[in-house]
């Protein structure tokens, strides 16, 4: 049986290709729908992102529901200068006519969620800041049932990317982090530990942008854009995060991970939005937390071009 998904994301480039990625493996995915919140550009423009490629990748059917527009309790903070200020480089996605679901993206997806049958259950693939899932378990605890477990990209065992500790989308609005972190459900911490390591090379994105089809000139000219950033200019891999959880839920055994306990600095010390994460646990003892550590990023990235080709 397909394994249904649901995404929350801030499309982004990273978003943009990990969308790109589920789409082309509905053979074992199937995507409920898609939710966004701000973080990598302004929720209006992630959101616009989000509704144009959906179109352009032929999953029109697929609901778009704009979410929260910032943190809990944070002012917010977005990534254009990675990203761009549309959020997706300079690449321009086709006008379409489809619309936003009119409901935020909280009620829509906990609707979504209820409206399934006993026993039937969901993957969140949450690729941003961690707001409206935090939202969703406080508001609408009940659906908790109905979510198999959250699939996240954020945070790191070591180190981070905004700050010497933080990665972004933790950084972005850690209250939420720390709500989700600890709200009991099985959660995978897809961190820079391992998507640092799940790149495509400059020649890979070369190679992309020169194929016929337009679904994979457009990945090219993303992770193109990425290189002229200032995080990738002289490097020869670019990071494509938030892939790396949809390639997990297809492929968990190109991953090592550890259960532990996993809490959120929320100060606004230089450590706000560090994942610390407790390797001193028992190893007979659960949290429910796990954190993936090691992968195999050659198999990753062949996989990658594979279907993204």
């Amino acid at each position: 049986m397909k394994q249904k998904i649901w995404i929350d994301c801030d499309p982004g480039i990273d978003d943009a290709v990990a969308i790109t990625l589920a789409s082309a493996c509905q053979d074992q995915l199937e995507i409920l729908g898609i939710s966004t919140v701000a973080g990598n550009q302004t929720l209006e423009r992630v959101t616009e992102n989000a509704r144009k490629l959906t179109s352009f990748l032929g999953i029109s059917q697929v609901p778009v529901a704009k979410g929260a527009n910032g943190p809990l309790v944070r002012i917010p903070k977005f990534a254009g200068y990675v990203h761009g200020k549309t959020g997706i480089g300079n690449y321009c996605l086709p006008e379409t006519d489809k619309q936003v679901e009119k409901d935020h993206a909280v009620v829509v997806l906990a609707r979504r969620l209820a409206s399934l049958p006993p026993g039937e259950k969901v993957t969140l693939v949450p690729m941003g800041p961690l707001t409206n899932i935090a939202l969703l378990l406080r508001v609408f605890p009940e659906v908790a049932e109905h979510i198999d477990k959250i699939c996240l990209m954020g945070g790191a065992a070591v180190g981070g990317n905004v700050t010497p500790t933080g990665e972004f989308n933790i950084w972005a609005d850690p209250e939420a982090a720390q709500i989700v972190f600890t709200c009991g459900l099985p959660i995978v911490m897809c961190g820079l530990d391992v998507t640092n390591l799940c790149g495509l090379t400059r020649e890979q994105a070369r190679s992309l942008k020169e194929r016929v089809n337009p679904v994979t000139r457009m990945v090219g000219e993303l992770v193109e854009f990425y290189f002229q950033s200032p995080v990738y200019q002289g490097r020869e891999l670019a990071a494509i995060h938030d892939a790396v959880t949809i390639t997990y839920l297809l492929h968990p055994d190109w991953f090592t991970g550890r259960d532990m306990r996993v809490e959120v600095d929320c100060s606004e010390e230089r450590n706000r939005g560090m994942t610390v994460c407790d390797f001193r646990g028992d190893p007979g003892e659960k949290h429910g937390v796990t954190v993936l550590l090691e992968v195999k990023a050659e198999q990753v990235r062949e996989f990658w071009m594979e279907k993204l080709w």
